[in-house]
């Protein structure tokens, strides 16, 4: 009895984790967009991105389409770079611009 009331709690809490994270990112909305929103390709990659961020979206860019471009320094040592590498590869691929 015990067993499965922890197998029944295990697997409703397994459950609701995995279905917390199928929502998409508010901030990498396409059908929004204001003055400061970083635009890049038709993707919206949110508001007020710094330089290394935007580099970073757009080296993750180039890098989807199959030209490998990351500056390693930045990646290693800028969380908004390596952000924006990411969001970039990630949102760019198919796109092929």
């Amino acid at each position: 009895m015990i067993y499965h009331r922890v197998a029944l709690r295990s697997f409703f809490f397994t459950a609701a984790l995995l279905f917390t994270g199928c929502g998409e990112m508010p901030h990498l909305d396409n059908t929004t967009s204001s003055a400061d929103s970083f635009v890049y390709r038709g993707h919206n990659f949110g508001e007020n991105r710094n330089v290394d961020y935007q580099q970073g979206v757009k080296d993750g860019c180039r890098t989807s389409d199959g030209d490998y471009t990351k500056n390693h320094t930045l990646f290693k040592k800028e969380n908004d770079y390596r952000a924006g590498w990411e969001h970039g590869r990630m949102h760019c691929k198919g796109t092929g611009e």
